[in-house]
């Protein structure tokens, strides 16, 4: 019932909005002009900041920008923009007031002007419902005579596009077949713009008795989106205007009068390959028109700035490669202060100095090559890039092959204190009895056949931080595990995968750190004292990731995620603090009462928290290290019943549809979010994101979309939205998954399956 509610709401909102909104016009040259007498027209004009009476961010200046770009075709002298900006500053900061609060007459005499345009955009729309899009800008403008102190003209009007009915221009069709960063959106929204400049250029006078008249450009389209342009590059420029003209374009003051091709009547297209050495920080491009004797006028683009970038990041140093018998480990030292820094690419060849291939590209400094072939050497490189794709220089390859040393085989009790190096197979059980030692050194492997363990009655040393010693299963069958019973353990570096119980531990002393446990039963078990201490752990994808029973030991600094139970206490004594806890079915699990320090639980509700038994008072805000320590939240409808709950919610709900319904999405979505709380639903988390979007708080319509889709997996609406969002941020490939995900739960969506068709097309 409240989905329809809502739905209704919606549909009734747009049917309002809609009424008023004409059909999406052409572009259309206006044939009328205002009569305005010569004597009151200025002749030199400047066009100062426009007034953003919307929430939309920048569209002031954007529209400004095409404005300007538009009136330099008619014959008034117009001063520069950034003239017009740099003098408007001074004026500003000497006379203490904003320049809508000087007078006209004193702002021309400090710009050396006798005329003032003034606007404001009134309006701007931009809607991407499930099943609907809207776009629209209403702006008016105005002119002041500053030698007669009149008002010359005064101009208003709109642009409205509706999903599918986005006029195509010529220009537009040869950008988007030529340039990859040609967006349907971006285009969309910069046409928007250009038409409403477009229609108010028409109907503004030009001073009699002037015969010569600039040349015209209607529309530009770069692809300034895809900066930062490294070395090689092509930054490509697109113009259309009078036919017959000589055309250019300018990187700001970077590289000056590049030329243009006329490809087609009317239709310019230039290009700049970016050389090694140029390097230039947010330039504006700049298209030039002119006759071939006379008058040019020129054009600033506003869809964004150009960045060229070719200085590559530093030389990767510290490079090393291990072979193991089914991998071959790279790393290498980490790069620090690159701002830009993009990843790593690891190049591969069975030669020394030449034939070098890419086999991958990581974002951390470590690379696993698991299709290297037994009985063949092989070189490794790993080249740095930024986000231009420039690359560090190359090194001195490293040479590494696959161990090829056959295993030996281990069962029994060791009878003296051991060192352990290499690749051993665990037969049955293998024991350290009381008063042995026995140590591992780095990287070396430990298989272990169905149901063998490691037993340590007496002291287990692993001292392997930076390459870690292994604990596998042999074919892939449960193998027992380590079982500590009175002994004592010192590890660091480890990894243990496929037991039955990774670690069971009883009344041992010591540490177990820097290690990860993936893939077994129960990844520790710890019961009764003295327990060793647990720090700095990976412990992930187990049925339970800790058991600490009737023990006083300390879990810190770990890392504890996406298992069945995170951790399951019984008669806990001890310490849990400055962990991240998240992501686990259940997330902690107590048999009596318990409170425990602060650790990250993916959330700061503790409603959220997936906690049984815990109280917590303090948590983290985001995972450790970058989270800070804040008070939980106690959501205040976790006493009450489903029923009282549901109540609770649909009351908070009809409220908000009230103000939804008034376009007060601030108090709308304050009383969504509160419904959230009391019963979440896909519908809250819908409309929630779509009064954060209208407010354009997007990242947090995007934390709501993503959060209501994973929590409803099977709410394809949901899905829509998401792709929806990212289609319109221009992130085509997170648009893509999403709309799969609705292809899947739905087939015949109409919307997604035309949406994906543009996809593909690109």
């Amino acid at each position: 019932m409240i989905r329809y509610v809502f739905i209704s709401v919606l549909i009734s909102l747009m049917l309002l909005s809609c009424a008023s909104i004409p059909e999406v016009p052409g572009l259309k040259k206006e044939t009328t002009e205002l009569k305005i007498a010569d004597e009151e027209l200025p002749k030199t004009v400047a066009i100062i900041p426009f007034e953003n009476k919307t929430e939309e961010v920048g569209i002031a200046n954007q529209l400004r920008k095409a404005f300007y770009n538009h009136f330099s075709s008619k014959p008034y002298t117009d001063i520069e923009i950034g003239v017009v900006d740099e003098k408007i500053v001074h004026l500003e900061r000497t006379t203490g007031k904003n320049i809508l609060e000087i007078p006209p007459k004193n702002i021309c005499e400090a710009l050396g002007c006798d005329g003032l345009v003034y606007g404001r955009v009134t309006d701007y729309k931009k809607i991407y419902a499930v099943a609907y899009s809207q776009l629209g800008v209403e702006a008016e403008i105005w002119m002041i005579n500053t030698r007669t102190g009149k008002e010359v003209f005064r101009l208003k009007d709109s642009v409205r596009y509706h999903e599918g009915g986005v006029p195509i221009s010529p220009l537009s069709a040869v950008m988007t077949a030529v340039s990859t960063a040609m967006n349907i959106r971006d285009i969309q929204q910069v046409r928007l713009v250009n038409e409403l400049c477009h229609k108010f250029n028409e109907k503004i006078p030009s001073p009699a008795g002037i015969t010569e008249y600039r040349p015209q450009i209607k529309e530009v389209l770069t692809n300034a989106k895809e900066s930062p342009f490294g070395k090689g590059k092509v930054i490509q420029v697109g113009a259309e205007g009078d036919k017959g003209m000589v055309a250019t374009f300018d990187i700001g003051n970077f590289k000056k009068a590049i030329p243009m091709k006329e490809k087609q009547p009317g239709i310019y297209l230039g290009e700049y390959v970016v050389m090694p050495g140029d390097n230039v920080k947010e330039a504006p491009i700049i298209v030039s028109l002119k006759k071939p004797a006379g008058y040019d006028t020129q054009w600033i683009d506003v869809s964004g700035f150009v960045t060229i970038d070719t200085t590559p990041p530093p030389q990767v140093k510290g490079l090393r490669a291990k072979g193991f018998n089914d991998r071959i480990e790279v790393s290498w030292e980490a790069l620090s202060n690159v701002s830009d820094l993009k990843g790593y690419r690891i190049l591969r060849s069975e030669k020394p100095l030449s034939d070098f291939k890419e086999i991958g590209t990581v974002e951390l400094n470590a690379f696993e090559d698991k299709s290297a072939e037994p009985g063949k050497v092989y070189y490794y490189r790993v080249v740095a890039f930024d986000m231009a794709g420039n690359e560090s220089e190359i090194q001195d390859a490293i040479r590494a092959s696959l161990m090829t040393k056959e295993p030996q085989i281990l069962s029994g009790a060791i009878e003296r204190d051991t060192t352990l190096s290499g690749i051993y197979i665990v037969k049955d059980n293998l024991k350290i009895p009381k008063g042995l030692t026995l140590k591992i050194d780095p990287e070396t492997r430990m298989i272990f056949s169905e149901n063998a363990s490691l037993t340590v009655d007496g002291k287990f040393i692993i001292d392997a931080k930076d390459a870690p010693v292994e604990f596998v299963s042999q074919e892939n069958k449960k193998w027992g595990g380590i079982i500590v019973e009175n002994g004592h353990i010192n590890i660091k570096g480890f990894k243990i995968k496929n037991a039955q119980k990774g670690f069971v531990i009883n009344s041992a002393e010591g540490f177990i750190e820097n290690g990860v446990i993936t893939d077994c039963d129960t990844g520790v078990s710890i019961t009764g004292v003295p327990s060793p201490l647990l720090n700095h752990l990976i412990i992930s994808g187990n049925k339970t990731a800790i058991e600490l029973t009737r023990t006083g030991t300390s879990l810190s600094l770990s890392n504890i995620f996406q298992n069945e139970t995170g951790l399951k206490l019984q008669g806990f004594s001890g310490e849990i603090k400055d962990n991240n806890i998240h992501d686990n079915t259940t997330n902690i699990i107590s048999e009596t009462p318990l409170k425990i320090g602060a650790n990250f639980f993916g959330s700061t509700n503790t409603d959220e928290m997936k906690l049984k038994g815990i109280e917590v008072a303090r948590v983290y805000d985001a995972k450790i290290p970058h989270g800070k320590v804040v008070d939980a939240i106690t959501n205040p409808y976790s006493k009450m019943s489903q029923e009282e709950r549901q109540k609770k919610a649909t009351e908070l709900l009809i409220e908000g549809g009230n103000y939804f319904r008034q376009r007060n999405y601030g108090k709308a979505a304050t009383l969504f979010e509160e419904a959230l709380k009391a019963q979440p639903s896909p519908e809250i988390y819908y409309y929630l994101a779509f009064c954060y979007q209208e407010m354009k708080e997007d990242e947090k319509a995007l934390k709501y979309l993503t959060e209501g889709a994973e929590k409803y997996p099977k709410e394809s609406s949901l899905k829509r939205s998401l792709g929806l969002f990212y289609y319109q941020k221009g992130n085509e490939q997170e648009a893509k998954k999403a709309f799969e995900d609705v292809l899947k739960l739905n087939p015949e969506d109409r919307q997604v399956k035309f949406i994906m068709e543009r996809l593909a097309g690109k």
